[in-house]
């Protein structure tokens, strides 16, 4: 997730287009929320025995636990590089550019307030989360024919992978529907952050099992969105994010630009939530 505390003073011109972000960071928790779904099944596709993550047996991607070295991501060297190479490449998927994502950058600081939230907490910031052997990140960026609406956004897509023991990553994903189903977190806050609106989504049937929700955060006039799906494969935990930025005065340019016969900037409206494109998620699931 892109805190739009992070945005500094560029944020005003990033509001005239959408902001689209697709994070795949290894998640303790996904976020759906309260009366998002019903029953057990809000916001899951599990399929149990599923196949195991290639390569990890009955483990995480690592196979070996966690390490001091950095090696080609965060944390332990071996399981780095194997992450590294199950990560999306040049090449991988046709129309975006990948590069690597800034893994120096903090994670929100503070208390997960309520605590049964916490879980849904661990996904929103890059690096390592907590349990994880290791992490790796990417940035994608494509042009509208990439996954733009062609009404002027700018897709850009954050991927990052994270390995952990089988136990860890299937109590993650436990957590996740516990959060799921708990009303106390149709908002929640870490620290000094705020976020509010979490629904459940229906999940795709990706992995061993997997969990969709959605959320938004404030920052004074704007509301950024986020779209995120969290697949388990074995013991590693992909966390995909898409987001936008509602700009109620980039809309309201947007509709006097149309009564002018001008084009607008495609500022997404109240109701555009962002979209998951399906084939980052289908090539970045390939290689785990």
């Amino acid at each position: 997730m892109r805190y739009v505390s992070e945005w500094g003073k560029n944020v005003k011109s990033a509001v005239s287009r959408a902001v689209v972000a697709v994070s795949v960071v290894a998640a303790l928790g996904s976020l759906a929320a309260c009366g998002g779904g019903s029953g057990d099944d809000a916001g899951k596709s599990a399929k149990p025995g599923a196949s195991k993550s290639a390569g990890s047996g009955s483990d995480s991607a690592s196979g070996s636990g966690s390490g001091a070295d950095g090696g080609a991501g965060s944390g332990g060297s071996r399981a780095a590089a194997k992450l590294e190479k199950a990560a999306l490449g040049a090449g991988d998927i046709k129309g975006y550019k990948v590069e690597k994502a800034d893994e120096a950058a903090a994670r929100p600081a503070g208390t997960v307030s309520p605590s049964v939230c916490a879980p849904l907490a661990a996904v929103l910031g890059p690096g390592t989360p907590p349990k994880a052997d290791a992490h790796v990140g990417r940035v994608l960026s494509g042009s509208d024919a990439s996954g733009g609406s062609g009404k002027g956004d700018v897709p850009i897509t954050d991927v990052g992978l994270s390995a952990y023991a089988r136990a860890d990553a299937t109590k993650s994903m436990e957590g996740l529907r516990t959060a799921l189903k708990s009303k106390k977190c149709s908002t929640f806050g870490v620290g000094a952050h705020r976020f509010l609106g979490v629904h459940a989504l229906p999940a795709p049937d990706k992995g061993d099992e997997a969990v969709s929700y959605k959320l938004a955060q404030r920052k004074g006039e704007f509301l950024m969105r986020e779209s995120v799906t969290v697949v388990r494969r074995g013991g590693t935990l992909v966390v995909f994010e898409a987001s936008n930025l509602y700009d109620p005065e980039g809309v309201q340019e947007d509709k006097e630009a149309a009564r002018d016969g001008r084009e607008g900037a495609g500022t997404p409206t109240a109701d555009e939530d962002p979209k998951l494109a399906p084939a980052i998620v289908d090539a970045q699931l390939s290689k785990v």
